[in-house]
């Protein structure tokens, strides 16, 4: 017995020796990684080309994941919008870059995030340097972008889609009513309809409205820009798409939208021959990922004067946010930090937002009115920055969108489930309340809202509604009445917002510094982002692993990814919403 006893502590000891050394190798493990995951030295040959593979969703800004290190094959993935503005612009003025390959396939990104790297290439084109673009498919979000290019190719046996757009909404009423529960709501605007998801199985002819209105404008933006890039008729395109004539890759190089119909190798054997490159293997290619690297290896000599980018991306929610979330304790000291700092001499902010919780947009507002006299704010609207996203942007010095931005939505709503059939009927769950005063049982999910419970509620969401129009009188210098004829909810595109002056004019991210930097007189500076993005090793031990989930989800469920996240947003979608009024996935 006594050497069962001594072999068995023996044992013990021996395993808890051994999981404590291995878990210190692995800690030096991934200490060693992360301290040699960005210093790789990367040299740029003369006569190279940069292989841009954009076949992702394209985040506002890049990340510094731990998760990329243990996945190397997604790193070109976690390129956001500012490298690949920063990669485009230093390689238009880099003599030993010759041309751009540009590979997409399908691309889930927004259309202002498209419309950006759009602008960005053709710049890039117009200083004397050449794109080829190459894809296995073609939809309408990735060739708009590829329309960009001198020529562009496609796999032999690809195919395309170019058929016009289509903005589909996800309902959930149908399901709720089989769980057994109701939706109740408050709102105010007769266009806030994003409680339409959640309360009927269909559009209100207000929200069919003005969905139908943005996808038009939107449509023919991207016609345009097709157009313009293919040198083709702008009216003969829109015919070809609305009657669905281009069918096969061979009706797109018939009508011009494509040059030829070809495999990768001859593309490569092409690039090779442009630049007279006459070297059998042809090494001529260079990641965007590793040339971005070659341009952080660079010392450059920073001004002491900066203008802060400050980046809102995401649901508006109280408390901490995230990369794809605006907290409002973290951005508002993001906000703070960069008006403190007397090196900073302007604020950009960078607003990619649906909206969500009104009391976290109205604390974020707060700090942007404080900026008021010290420096000024420019804002530089996305994809979205509607209702919640559009309450934190109103108070700026001055306000820029791109051409397919979708902004406005001045409303305010509240969802409140009744779970009464769910819990008593299905469940068989009651409940019975002791209560000290008359209301004390107010906002209870096992009952519906008494006509009471609707009046004091409509008071309060009244109350938001009359906070926010006077946030946008006071902002944007409007009338009352003016601006009343421009809320109710109301989304609008960005052209449409120009002239109700609810934004001042097109540009993008690169416009709004240089706004920033005119406005504050500053010639000389360096840009700085907030919020601080965390080292890969700090969000190896807090959220890599979820972060490498999702983006591990996102390719796996392809553009079905889209109605995940409805559904996660639609279950938290309770309380006092300032939030865009649908959520919809334009194909």
């Amino acid at each position: 017995m006594k050497d069962f006893i001594k072999y068995t502590i023996a044992t013990i000891l021996g395993l808890f020796i051994s999981f404590v050394f291995l878990g210190i190798l692995l800690f030096f493990s991934v200490l060693g990684l992360v301290s040699s995951g960005g210093n790789k030295n990367v040299t740029v040959k003369s006569n190279s080309i940069i292989e841009l593979d954009l076949d992702y969703d394209i985040q506002e800004r890049s990340s510094n994941s731990f998760a990329k290190i243990f996945s190397p094959e997604m790193s070109e993935s976690f390129i956001g919008l500012d490298q690949l503005l920063s990669i485009i612009e230093h390689a238009k003025n880099d003599d030993k870059i010759k041309g751009i390959y540009l590979k997409t396939n399908i691309n889930t990104s927004g259309y202002a995030v498209l419309s950006e790297v759009r602008n960005a290439l053709d710049s890039f084109k117009k200083s004397g340097k050449f794109i080829y673009a190459m894809a296995s498919y073609y939809d309408e979000k990735n060739y708009y972008l590829a329309s960009v290019a001198d020529s562009v190719f496609i796999e032999k046996t690809g195919n395309i889609l170019l058929n016009g757009l289509s903005a589909n909404i996800m309902f959930y009423s149908g399901a709720l009513e089989k769980l057994g529960v109701e939706m109740q709501y408050v709102k105010v605007g007769s266009y806030k309809g994003a409680i339409e998801a959640f309360t009927r199985k269909d559009l209100s002819p207000e929200n069919r409205e003005q969905i139908s209105s943005y996808l038009n404008i939107l449509y023919r933006n991207i016609l345009f820009d097709m157009a313009n890039g293919r040198k083709l008729d702008i009216d003969t395109l829109k015919y070809a798409l609305d009657n669905f004539t281009i069918q096969s890759a061979s009706d797109a190089k018939s009508f011009g939208l494509i040059d030829d119909l070809t495999h990768e190798d001859v593309i490569v054997t092409n690039i090779c021959n442009r630049i007279k490159n006459k070297d059998k293997k042809c090494h001529v290619f260079i990641k965007g990922s590793e040339y971005m690297q070659s341009i952080s290896d660079k010392k450059e000599v920073k001004s002491k004067d900066k203008i802060a980018i400050v980046y809102a991306v995401g649901e508006i929610m109280e408390g901490q946010g995230n990369d794809n979330t605006i907290g409002s304790i973290s951005l508002s000291k993001a906000i703070r930090q960069a008006r403190e700092d007397k090196h900073i001499k302007a604020i950009v902010l960078r607003v990619n937002s649906p909206g969500g919780s009104a009391l976290a947009s109205d604390i974020i507002a707060r700090e942007i009115s404080l900026c008021k006299g010290v420096k000024p704010v420019v804002v530089s609207m996305s994809d979205v920055a509607a209702s919640g996203g559009y309450y934190i942007s109103a108070l700026a010095d001055t306000i820029i969108a791109l051409p397919n931005t979708l902004t406005g939505s001045i409303g305010v709503f509240g969802l409140f489930p009744n779970m009464q059939n769910l819990l008593n009927d299905k469940m068989g769950i009651t409940f019975e309340s002791v209560n000290t005063g008359k209301y004390s049982d107010f906002g209870r999910v096992d009952r519906p809202l008494s006509e009471t419970d609707r009046f004091y509620l409509q008071k309060m969401v009244n109350q938001i509604y009359n906070d926010f129009t006077g946030i946008v009188e006071n902002g944007r210098n409007i009338d009352s009445s003016s601006v009343e004829a421009i809320a109710q909810g109301r989304v609008w595109a960005a052209s449409q917002a120009i002239e109700h002056k609810l934004v001042d004019s097109y540009g993008g991210i690169k416009n709004a510094i240089s706004i920033a930097a005119f406005m504050s007189k500053t010639k000389d500076y360096s840009v700085v982002s907030y919020p601080k993005i965390e080292d890969p090793f700090s969000q190896f031990f807090n959220q890599s692993s979820n972060e490498l989930m999702q983006r591990q989800m996102q390719n796996e469920l392809g553009i079905f990814y889209h109605y995940y996240q409805s559904l996660m947003t639609g279950i938290k979608n309770q309380g006092f919403q300032m939030r865009l009024p649908f959520n919809l996935q334009i194909q």
